[in-house]
């Protein structure tokens, strides 16, 4: 009975694929120091913002290849900046406060002390995205070890294959964070025991990226195809690659990018 329970647990219906949560500006940002109870250093170093005022514009005003050109990314920088930031920052300064209380349980302080490190590296990659740059790894060392690097901070053990050469950057920039919003929605909807593999594989000019899972899955003719789905395929096709998506409840769900990746030697020549 227990395992039957269990398994219509995993395969109930998630939201909508790649929906985002709201969030709600905040204006507290700063920094604090460890103090005499062993807090960590809360790592915030964001880039200055404009303060300038601009209209939101509607995803149906206007061409969704125009977004994201002009005032999108400035826009973009300050909200992420004024919101997702700042909230990040008061989580992990409460965090902080509640190890901190001498009313709190060894175990749960241990317990408060890991979320908090998670978060910050959740900061960390934030403020990466806010300052409008590739991540230091993925400029440095390129797509594999970049999402390496990123599986660590997943909360579902990943399985990395195959290898990528380097490429331009757009195309670098545009996978890997095709690749991040897709581990962020198996976070959300795959259910308790979800793992995932993710596989690289390069030839002839074309790289296929394949992300399955093993999580809940569920019907696409019947779920709403959320932001997070829709920028994957904005940043894959605006390239000139392909977004094919395939799942069935309690079987999981496999997306498949495919797109040109010219190496850099073969930019240079």
């Amino acid at each position: 009975m227990k395992d039957r329970q269990a398994s219509a647990e995993k395969c109930r219906s998630p939201a909508a694929v790649g929906e985002q949560p709201s969030t709600r500006p905040n204006a507290a940002t700063g920094e604090r120091s460890a103090s005499s109870g062993g807090t960590r250093h809360l790592r915030l170093t964001a880039p200055s913002v404009g303060n300038g005022q601009s209209g939101r514009t509607s995803p149906t005003e206007q061409p969704r290849s125009a977004m994201g050109v002009a005032s999108g990314p400035r826009r973009l920088e300050r909200d992420l900046h004024d919101g997702v930031q700042s909230e990040l920052v008061a989580l992990i300064v409460k965090l902080a406060v509640a190890q901190q209380d001498p009313s709190t349980p060894r175990a749960v302080a241990d317990m408060l002390a890991g979320i908090e490190d998670r978060a910050q590296a959740v900061l960390d990659s934030v403020r990466d995205i806010a300052r409008g740059i590739y991540p230091p790894v993925l400029a440095d060392f390129g797509l594999r070890d970049a999402l390496r690097a990123h599986a660590s901070r997943v909360a579902v053990p990943m399985n990395l294959a195959g290898t990528a050469p380097r490429s331009g950057e757009e195309a670098e920039h545009a996978v890997y964070f095709a690749c991040s919003e897709a581990l962020q929605n198996v976070v959300k909807h795959g259910g308790d025991g979800c793992r995932v593999s993710l596989r690289l594989n390069c030839e002839h000019g074309s790289l296929v990226v394949r992300i399955s899972d093993n999580g809940r899955g569920f019907d696409p003719a019947h779920t709403i195809e959320g932001a997070g789905l829709q920028n994957i395929r904005d940043r894959i096709e605006r390239l000139g690659g392909t977004v094919k998506l395939a799942s069935k409840p309690c079987r999981g769900t496999v997306l498949t990018l495919s797109l040109p990746w010219p190496t850099r030697s073969d930019r240079v020549s």
